[in-house]
C-alpha cells in the first residue's frame, strides 16, 4: 500500500482512474480529495502512453498492482 503525505492511499496504474488521489474522488466527509499526482513517485504508471506491461510486471513492494501481491 502506498500512502501519500496527505494520508491518501495511492493506487497507480490503469490511467489513474482507480487512485483516490487523482483529484476526482470524495472522502468520507463528502470533500473532494486534492490531486496528489504531482508529488506521486508513481505518476508515470498513470500517464497515457505508458505501456501496460510496465504495470503488470511492477516489482515495487508497496504497489498494490505489483507482481509481489497475491491478488490483483
Amino acid at each position: 500500500m502506498i500512502i501519500d503525505v496527505t494520508k491518501v492511499q495511492l493506487i497507480p496504474g490503469n490511467g489513474g482512474v482507480d487512485c483516490p488521489g487523482n483529484g476526482e474522488h470524495i472522502d468520507d466527509n463528502g470533500i473532494l480529495i486534492e490531486c496528489c499526482c504531482d508529488e506521486c513517485n508513481y505518476m508515470m504508471c498513470c500517464l497515457e502512453g505508458t505501456p501496460e506491461d510496465i504495470c503488470k510486471t511492477c516489482t515495487e513492494s508497496k504497489c498494490p498492482r505489483g507482481t509481489n501481491q497475491s491478488s490483483r
